[in-house]
């Protein structure tokens, strides 16, 4: 799969998705800031054909407040900011899910891996 981070990931999670075999692409690499709003930021991961990696649950949450549909994965990492948890918390989604469906929204905490499906066909 190919990611792009938003929020206040460490360099330790984007390593632990390469270890995973994904490949791995910055906001700026996407052409944005950490200030671009949430539908811009889903519309160009959905553009870009890229899923998104959060630790922001409101752009996470974005396609449930009728915006349009985001058809990819997306993954709300709810951990504490520090590179071992982060870590952790991506080992433990892949662990749990070996392949990630597209539509759905996966909450991963300190204990557990929730999953939501995603609004379709605004």
């Amino acid at each position: 799969m190919r990611w792009l981070l938003h929020g206040t990931l460490t360099q330790a999670a984007a390593d632990a998705l390469r270890r995973h075999g994904h490949e791995v692409s910055t906001l700026e690499q996407a052409g944005l800031s950490s200030e671009t709003e949430a539908p811009e930021v889903l519309a160009t991961a959905h553009k870009k054909q890229l899923d998104l990696i959060t630790t922001d649950s409101d752009v996470a949450n974005t396609p449930f407040g009728g915006a349009k549909a985001f058809d990819r994965s997306i993954v709300l990492v709810n951990v504490e900011a520090g590179d071992v948890e982060q870590d952790d918390a991506i080992d433990r989604l892949f662990a749990r899910y070996k392949r990630l469906s597209p539509g759905r929204l996966y909450t991963v905490t300190g204990s557990r891996v929730k999953i939501r499906q995603l609004p379709s066909g605004r």
